[in-house]
């Protein structure tokens, strides 16, 4: 674990690298010179890099250069970004396009590819996986998450990132059947050979926080754990980390997990996280009114983020009496004001308006509440 200069350019983080790799057998520990490799950063929205809700392009340039002067240059860049966005636009958003061209590195939207289907060993809610066709043709699978508190889950790193790797209608499965477990049994189907989480700024509830922080290391969960850690969230509280220690994934326990460069006393970030669920949060939207009835949590963090994007665009104050409904077991409508209902679960009717989408889109949620109650 590396405490990162403030701002750093690419030949500085560069150097970041080069000093955690090497305090963990050199890139030679992970790879073997020549290999072909995929890097899956984490580019799940149509963002800029100054956002920092996807992975810092500095970070992934910084490791193409290291892999290269190792001797590897078969190198492909692969993700599908969350349901509903162009992965290939959010490459263009990111500038992983022009890295590609200067690089020679492939540019892979896995959405556009083929998935084959794996059985998992022991499964604690699915018996087989589609993941990515590409992943049976390299050598080495470099995982390059984001530092992230999120509303779905308390933290997005290294095992949530694999998600990346699998459909669309894969990842509603797993919001719908149960993220926590389903990321435990993707864990056991997709072992990356090395983690390297970009906390240079994270994302603290989808809001850039500078942190300067790099975390790596072979055992996925070991990184996971000691970046919730650094962040003020004791990673055995974490639900999908812990089911996924106890599935022999990895470890999380810190006293077993050697921890090299800066302590987690030199590097201490504490970054806020959401509320575990919507009705939690509807107080920080008082302008509101949620109904929920079992909203999975892809819906559950759609929702809080719509709210929070509406909130800053001035939306939610200028809609008296707004009304929404998520979730599957919602039975009867409410009666009166500006009724919205929220995901395919939702039964839309006379009475309301509708916004499809397994889940729903906030950018989607805050252009209807434009066009339809302010228009």
């Amino acid at each position: 674990m590396i405490r990162t200069k403030p701002s750093p350019q690419v030949a500085t983080i560069v150097e970041h690298l080069h000093h955690s790799l090497e305090l963990l057998g050199g890139v030679g520990a992970f790879a073997q010179k020549g290999a072909r490799v995929m890097l899956k950063p984490n580019v799940g929205t149509i963002t800029s890099p100054a956002e920092a809700r996807n992975t810092d392009p500095r970070v992934i340039e910084a490791v193409i250069l290291l892999l290269r002067e190792f001797g590897i240059t078969d190198i492909l860049i692969a993700e599908s970004s969350i349901v509903g966005v162009d992965t290939q636009i959010a490459f263009a958003a990111m500038g992983l396009d022009r890295i590609a061209r200067q690089y020679h590195a492939q540019l892979c939207d896995l959405n556009r590819e083929p998935f084959v289907t794996r059985d998992v060993p022991d499964p604690l809610l699915l018996s087989s996986i589609p993941i990515s066709e590409r992943l049976e043709g390299i050598d080495t699978l470099v995982n390059l998450p984001k530092l992230k508190t999120i509303s779905a889950l308390p933290v997005s790193l290294g095992l949530k990132n694999l998600k990346g790797l699998i459909p669309e209608a894969e990842k509603k499965r797993f919001h719908h059947l149960g993220l926590a477990k389903a990321l435990v049994d993707l864990g056991k189907v997709v072992a990356p050979s090395l983690t390297i989480i970009d906390g240079i700024i994270a994302s603290e509830l989808y809001e850039p926080r500078e942190a300067n922080l790099i975390v790596a290391g072979g055992d996925v969960l070991a990184v996971d754990a000691v970046a919730s850690a650094a962040i003020g969230l004791p990673p055995d509280r974490i639900e999908y980390l812990r089911l996924a220690q106890e599935a022999g994934v990895g470890t999380i326990d810190l006293k077993r997990i050697e921890i090299c460069g800066d302590s987690l006393a030199e590097v201490q970030v504490p970054l806020r996280t959401a509320p575990t669920a919507s009705k939690a949060f509807a107080a920080l939207f008082p302008e509101v009114t949620i109904v929920d009835r079992n909203a999975c949590s892809g819906c559950s963090g759609s929702l809080y983020l719509s709210l929070k994007t509406a909130k800053e665009q001035g939306l939610l104050d200028r809609i008296p009496d707004l009304k929404l409904v998520v979730g599957a077991g919602v039975a009867e409508l409410p009666r009166g004001g500006r009724v919205l209902c929220l995901g395919n679960c939702t039964k839309p009717s006379s009475s309301a308006h509708h916004l499809p989408g397994c889940p729903f889109i906030s950018i989607e949620f805050c252009d209807l509440l434009k066009t339809t109650f302010l228009g």
